[in-house]
């Protein structure tokens, strides 16, 4: 019968740690739930603000080189119609030919402007015959703060316009200084060149759970 208690005892003994484990268990996977929850609440949220934002619609987002020509150096593009701001570079090959345009100022115009090549130096020869005609599109300019303590990663910012057309900001950014973060306090200036459909009223970045708009000018 002494046995038969022990025994008895044993099991009884078993059942209460087994019990107690799972007790132990419960109550150590709701402690770390509590602790993450309160890790959560404890992150701070993205602050930041849109400063300014404006559109010019007939930006010259493009040009293309539709005659190279010859005997041309080094020189600027300026335009004969219109009076919208358009500026450009361009650079010229071993027969004087041109190669390849920087815009340097995209403008806005009605109607795409007539574009006139200046030689840095005189041209020469068959310099007359190059032709460089310009492509419209939109141009959005805009000026972004980071008001809040956290440094933001561009690939977790996202832009839009009249709420659709999703943009990873540093695909249309490009930092003055290779970085890729958003710093505290910090200032960025974009400018969004697109030849495809921007929206016309509004300009949205997302960031985490923060949205933050502005009417574009």
């Amino acid at each position: 019968m002494g046995a038969s208690v022990g025994i008895g005892g044993l099991i009884i003994g078993i059942s209460m740690l087994v019990v107690f484990s799972m007790a132990y268990q419960s109550i150590s996977s709701q402690i770390d739930t509590g602790l993450e929850r309160l890790d959560d609440a404890d992150e701070p949220i993205p602050t930041f603000t849109i400063d300014d934002a404006t559109l010019w619609e007939g930006a010259v987002v493009a040009t293309t080189i539709a005659t190279a020509g010859t005997g041309y150096t080094n020189g600027t593009l300026s335009t004969t119609t219109g009076n919208g701001g358009f500026a450009g570079t361009y650079t010229v090959g071993s027969s004087g030919e041109i190669i390849d345009v920087v815009i340097t100022s995209h403008g806005n115009y009605a109607s795409a402007p007539t574009l006139v090549t200046t030689c840095s130096t005189a041209c020469a020869g068959n310099s007359g015959t190059a032709s460089v005609t310009a492509t419209l599109g939109a141009a959005v300019y805009a000026n972004f703060t980071n008001s809040g303590t956290l440094t933001i990663d561009f690939d977790e910012m996202w832009v839009f316009t009249d709420g659709a057309n999703p943009e990873q900001f540093d695909t249309i950014y490009t930092s003055a200084i290779s970085s890729t973060n958003w710093y505290s306090g910090e200032t960025l200036f974009l400018q969004w060149i697109d030849a495809g459909a921007i929206g016309e009223d509004r300009i949205s970045m997302t960031v985490g759970p923060t949205t933050v708009g502005h009417i574009l000018a």
